[in-house]
Formats: structure tokens, sequence, C-alpha cells
């Protein structure tokens, strides 16, 4: 066999789309000729990288839809469905290794780019935690125990941190439960006040302050020696605080100068 014969059925043997007389055949080949052995090993390696690339990207289902049916990509059964090279390249005449190059770089670069896509902050992701228990999307832990709820949470981060607590009681709000969610792979412990007409929601995780966002507005407070971290998103409005290793967010409909107003009273002196 010839190795041009040969690298015409190198993509078949990777798509295991031969017959037993071609396989026989170019295996053979391949154990006396380098080049070939190479480039079907370069083909493998690029197979499993797409493969790889493929399983840790999502698309949304509109265009996963669009995409899986164009027939440009994925024939119809009026059309042979080919190799999986086949499907997404022209009859592109330099040589294979080149062509092998020149997919990796436009498969894996952009895979690179979305894997160092920094994740949403953690304190804008209590205001989405915040949005989904105000529309049911997240289900809290009912306790009318306030002492109850505080040992089910401080169980739950196996006793690293404590959730900060406030007596909102002068407003007539009161904690009806809580839940723990995992935000960037840390763990966060939320307590959901309510009453007025008003939702209060901590969110308490162990952080700096590097954790507020860039959009925040910061008000130092010279009595309490400690910065406020305000901001807003999506309607509801936050403030972020320190103490020692720990932050606390209070996340609420009420509005953003009040909030701060109520963390800045409630907080004592560092």
């Amino acid at each position: 066999m010839k190795c041009e014969d040969a690298q015409e059925l190198i993509t078949a043997l990777v798509d295991k789309q031969v017959s037993d007389q071609e396989r026989s055949s170019i295996e053979s080949h391949l154990k006396d000729c380098q080049r070939c052995r190479f480039i079907y090993e370069q083909e493998q390696a690029l197979k499993r990288e797409i493969g790889a690339a493929g399983a840790r990207l999502h698309a949304p289902a509109g265009l996963r839809s669009k995409i899986l049916s164009d027939r440009r990509i994925f024939p119809g059964p009026e059309r042979s469905s080919g190799s999986w090279t086949e499907r997404i390249l022209p009859a592109w005449s330099f040589p294979r290794p080149a062509l092998a190059l020149a997919l990796a770089v436009v498969l894996i670069l952009p895979m690179l780019y979305f894997m160092r896509t920094p994740s949403e902050p953690i304190s804008l992701a209590a205001v989405e935690i915040q949005r989904k228990i105000i529309g049911g999307e997240i289900s809290v832990r009912k306790m009318s125990n306030l002492d109850e709820l505080r040992k089910w949470q401080i169980r739950a981060v196996n006793g690293e941190f404590t959730p900060m607590e406030y007596d909102l009681s002068s407003m007539n709000m009161l904690p009806v439960g809580g839940v723990v969610q995992e935000v960037n792979g840390r763990k966060t412990l939320v307590t959901v006040y309510t009453g007025n007409g008003l939702t209060i929601t901590c969110f308490t995780f162990l952080g700096t302050e590097e954790d507020a966002p860039k959009i925040a507005s910061v008000f130092f407070d010279p009595e309490k020696k400690m910065n406020f971290y305000s901001f807003s998103k999506d309607g509801l409005n936050a403030v972020l605080h320190r103490e020692g290793s720990i932050i606390c967010i209070l996340v609420s409909n009420m509005p953003g100068h009040e909030l701060l107003a109520l963390v800045r009273a409630k907080v004592q002196p560092s």
C-alpha cells in the first residue's frame, strides 16, 4: 500500500469505518511507515481533543437545535454521513498534519478563551440567588426556631464559620428560613428575613473585600472603622461588609440608602 492510499484511509480507520480487509492492509502499512503512523496518531489525538472539548462546552438549546438541523454539518438520511472530518472540513488540498494543526487551533483556542473567562463575582451571584428565592426557584428550609436554623447551617459548613445574625424585630421582620448554597466553590449560608412587605436576605461566607463587585460604591464608617460596599442589580439592592475573615452581604428590595443605613446601624465596631 502506498502512503497516498493509506492517508485516504486513516480518517476512516479513526472513525472505525473501514472493512476488515482495509483495516488489515492499512494496519500493516502503519507498522512499517513511521510518517503515516504519525499522521494516524495525530488524527486520533485530535479526535479525542474535539470530543473532550465538546463535553466541556454546553450550547444553549436553541443554538444546539440550529446546529443539529444544519444539513451541511449533519446530513439527512438521503446523504451519506461520511466520516467526522468530512462533515466539518471541505476538500482542502494541504497536508493532513497541517490540517490537523489548523483544526486544533480553531477548536481549542475558543475553548481556552471560555475556560479563562472569569465567573460572576460571588457578590453578584448572591443577588441572583435572592432573585431566585423570591421567585420560588430556590426553596429555603423553613424553621421557626432561629437557633435550630443556625445550628443546621453551621453543621453544613463543618463548623468552619457561623452565619451572621441580625435582630430586625424592631422592623417587624423575622427569620423565616435559610439555605446553604455553593457559589464558585465556596459554601454560602443564606438566612431569609421577611416582614412589612420586605425581604432581607443575609449571605455569609469566607472571603475578603475583593469579593465586592467593581460596580459597588464604597462608604467608610470612621466610627465602625470598616468599609461598606453598596451596589444594585436587577432591581435589588445589596450591602457588603467584612468582619475578620467573614463576608456578609444583605440583599433586599428596600431602597439602597435605607439598606445601607440599616447595616451600618446593626454592625458592631471592629
